[in-house]
């Protein structure tokens, strides 16, 4: 017989070469299928459901960790209407310091009108015991958050070689700005709202005089925003007036403190209610008037060369 007849000789290591291949698994698989559904493709459509499911339970618990390692390579998209969004911070701009301080000082004076708003939003939810005015007011810090931390992003990108004496100190007087305006922020949202929520939630009301110092010392807090605001042209007269009115708060809420002590002595049963709250609110608002104080007045003074002791 010619060789191109001859049948080659197959070596018995491949004779069941069949027997591993992917079709032939499922001679083993089927049957088991064909138990549970009779219509052979129902149960393939099946058993693909039921397999796709397994792989979706066992990879599930990975999905935080894989979306940890891809968010730095996946820069967040930014909604152009998020109010969160930084506007005068140019990229383009770092190359000019003069330019990009100024576009950093405009931002800072968006925080200020955000911690204007809250302060509104919290002088409301104290008049009118308004659970909505709360959680509206508290989603204002997020906006807070988000511009402090890109001034301060944009601002530490800043070359220092490229900035003058006179850059650097400004450089320092807008992140002391933003960075106090955060703080206060994170006061009025973390304390001074959830002291309004606590009120909601246990049903009290403060006394009608303790309300109306609360008040008081709210709308002192919101000339004071202002005028920290007012003071990015280096004002003396301007930080020197909001550093004298941390001395005029700090009388307020002492005398708050001597009239809420003397209700109690008197047994009004609404000022023991609500005594913890109302001194711990006092002590709040306080905390946010030496921020605003801080944020502006200081840094004017100390470049006159006019600290207050």
């Amino acid at each position: 017989m010619p060789r191109s007849e001859r049948p080659e000789a197959i070596s018995p290591r491949f004779t069941n070469l069949n027997a591993w291949s992917p079709a032939s698994r499922g001679t083993y698989i089927g049957p088991w299928l064909v138990t549970i559904d009779p219509n052979s493709a129902r149960a393939v459509a099946d058993f693909h459901t039921a397999f796709n499911l397994v792989l979706a339970l066992i990879f599930f618990p990975l999905l935080k960790p894989y979306a940890a390692l891809l968010r730095p390579w996946l820069p967040e998209q930014v909604s152009q209407t998020d109010p969160g969004r930084p506007l005068y911070l140019d990229p383009a701009a770092r190359e000019t310091p003069v330019i990009a301080l100024g576009g950093a000082a405009r931002e800072a004076l968006r925080m200020a009108d955000v911690l204007e708003s809250m302060l509104l939003g919290m002088r409301d939810a104290f008049e009118k015991v308004n659970r909505k005015q709360i959680d509206e007011t508290k989603r204002l810090d997020d906006i807070l958050d988000k511009l402090n931390t890109a001034i301060k992003a944009y601002l530490t990108s800043l070359d220092p070689e490229a900035l003058s004496e006179a850059d650097h100190r400004r450089l320092r007087e807008i992140l002391t700005f933003a960075t106090n305006l955060e703080h206060a922020g994170d006061v009025v949202d973390k304390n001074l709202l959830g002291i309004a929520a606590k009120i909601v939630k246990r049903g009290v009301t403060f006394s009608k005089s303790g309300r109306a110092e609360l008040l008081a010392m709210i709308d002192r807090l919101i000339v004071n925003v202002r005028t920290a605001a007012s003071l990015y042209d280096g004002d003396e007269r301007a930080a020197r007036l909001l550093a004298t009115a941390k001395e005029a708060f700090r009388a307020m809420e002492s005398a708050a403190t001597d009239a809420h002590f003397e209700r109690l002595r008197s047994g009004r049963v609404d000022t023991a209610e609500t005594s913890t709250l109302h001194l711990d609110a006092l002590r709040d608002l306080k905390s946010v008037n030496t921020h605003l104080v801080a944020a502006a007045a200081y840094p004017v003074l100390e470049g006159k060369g006019e600290l207050l002791g």
